[in-house]
């Protein structure tokens, strides 16, 4: 297997707050706020990403710790800037690589976050950009969510990378003069059971345009309920989809407890059309723990999936990286004999992150998925999909070197089937990071993949190669403002 040498250069900036503008003589219908902190109904809460998408974590019941914290959580300060009685704020993600192997790109199998399925370890991440604006007035919020990806300006522009504004929506808080109920409507998404060393969702993140209603429980803990739907896609022969869900967590002693159920369908057969009528049902439930005296949490959860005929399912849920049902087809059940996407799966999920001492950390995580589907193949296990289990887990000790130092070697092993196990591979990553305060982060990063025999390039993902590289570096700078 040939090494290659890979080069990711990432570079991001972003704006913290807006300027104090000058106030003409006479007037003060501009001006910039005190800061609020966190708490205030006037505070919102942060927008981070990861992959290609945003990690907000304002639409989701268990979110954990993320790369660098942002404005809006308890004692950090929000900034922005009033025009009259309407309160303007801008949050936002860059990452924006420059990939090179001295005179190409690296050949991996883990870097596409669609494509790669359950082989993803977000090791090496595309280019992403957002930017979120909002407006608020009393109770209320508009927000409009701006996304990019591969920046026209050092490659050849791809218009599907530029989504342009891609999300908008309107919060209404202490709706009906209710303090603990709030509604959303517009374009916007959902995230449930989030596993962030693999940037993946275990329960699903919907992608509607459509309405929520969360109400607060007393003594802690909320419960939601929503429904969109995702417009049809007839060109890939896929329906248009309704998306619906209830969750809800809540507090017991240390431990928070989540339970979750998505339901998401199709019945736009047309004449002329291949288009069948298919079902997915995600139910599953999690629980955080936050260990004694601050030293980290610890996450667990456990889904269960029922499909039929999900291959003509809009992308209205994404799950395990999948978009849609055609990508949990194609992922997982199989295209050739699956019954249009027919079966059922089992996902098991940890990630635990915990701080031995004030300069010495380690974060330990894995998911293991269990596939049954109508497509069997005894004699080939690259086509057998029944009965096939796929596990993948990982570890990163880290030492804190010196307050902006940090050193840290992450090991992963993914095995795409427990019983072919040429199937599978290894990862070591050693990282020498450098904080920027609690902004973002700057580090280098260096891989080197162990391969087993039948893991080879997706068919297609580049003509005339057949074989991964072993060797790739990365030095990336990421904020989230």
């Amino acid at each position: 297997m040939r090494a290659r040498v890979a080069l990711i250069l990432l570079a991001s900036a972003g704006i913290a707050h807006a300027d104090e503008p000058g106030k003409p003589d006479g007037t003060d219908s501009l001006k910039t706020t005190a800061p609020a902190v966190a708490g205030d109904p006037a505070a919102t809460k942060p927008k981070q990403t990861a992959e290609i998408e945003p990690l907000s974590t304002s639409d989701t019941l268990h979110s954990v710790d993320k790369t660098a914290p942002g404005p809006g959580e308890p004692g950090k300060p929000v900034a922005a800037v009033e025009v009259g009685d309407v309160r303007f704020e801008l949050h936002g993600y860059a990452r924006m690589p420059l990939s090179t192997q001295g005179t190409r790109e690296a050949y991996l199998v883990d870097n596409d976050y669609y494509l790669s399925g359950f082989a993803y370890t977000r090791l090496y991440e595309p280019d992403w950009s957002e930017l979120f604006f909002s407006a608020h007035k009393g109770n209320y919020k508009a927000e409009f969510g701006l996304f990019a990806s591969l920046y026209s300006d050092y490659a050849s522009a791809r218009l599907e990378n530029q989504l342009g504004v891609a999300q908008a929506s309107v919060t209404a808080d202490h709706f009906l003069d209710n303090e603990a109920l709030s509604v959303k409507v517009g374009v916007f998404w959902d995230r449930f059971g989030y596993i962030e060393p693999y940037d993946t969702y275990v329960f699903g993140r919907t992608h509607q345009g459509g309405a929520k209603v969360s109400y607060v429980l007393p003594h802690g803990g909320h419960v939601q309920a929503g429904i969109g739907i995702h417009e049809a896609q007839l060109q890939q022969n896929l329906g248009l989809t309704p998306v619906a869900n209830v969750a809800g967590s809540y507090p017991i002693g240390p431990v928070e407890v989540g339970a979750y159920v998505l339901r998401t369908w199709t019945r736009d057969k047309r004449q002329l059309s291949p288009i069948q009528d298919g079902t997915m049902w995600v139910t599953g439930l999690d629980a955080k723990y936050k260990l004694p005296h601050d030293r980290g949490t610890a996450y667990l959860a456990f889904a269960y999936y029922n499909m039929d005929k999900v291959l003509y399912l809009a992308p209205a849920l994404e799950v395990m990286h999948s978009t849609g049902g055609r990508g949990l087809t194609e992922n997982f059940l199989g295209l050739d004999h699956s019954d249009s996407g027919s079966g059922h799966m089992y996902t098991l999920a940890t990630d635990v992150k915990t701080k031995l001492t004030d300069k010495i950390g380690l974060r330990t995580f894995g998911m293991a998925t269990w596939v049954r589907s109508p497509q069997v193949d005894e004699m080939d296990p690259a086509l057998n999909r029944d009965r096939r289990l796929y596990v993948k887990w990982g570890l990163e000790p880290s030492y804190k070197l010196l307050p902006k130092l940090a050193v840290s070697m992450r090991f992963d092993r993914v095995i795409l089937d427990v019983y072919d196990s040429q199937n599978s591979f290894r990862v070591l990553s050693p990282k020498i990071s450098f904080p920027l305060d609690n902004w973002g982060e700057l580090f280098f990063q260096y891989s080197h993949y162990w391969y087993g025999d039948k893991v080879h390039l997706r068919a297609g993902q580049v003509p005339l190669e057949t074989m991964p590289d072993s060797d790739v570096f990365k030095l990336q700078a990421q904020v989230v403002w």
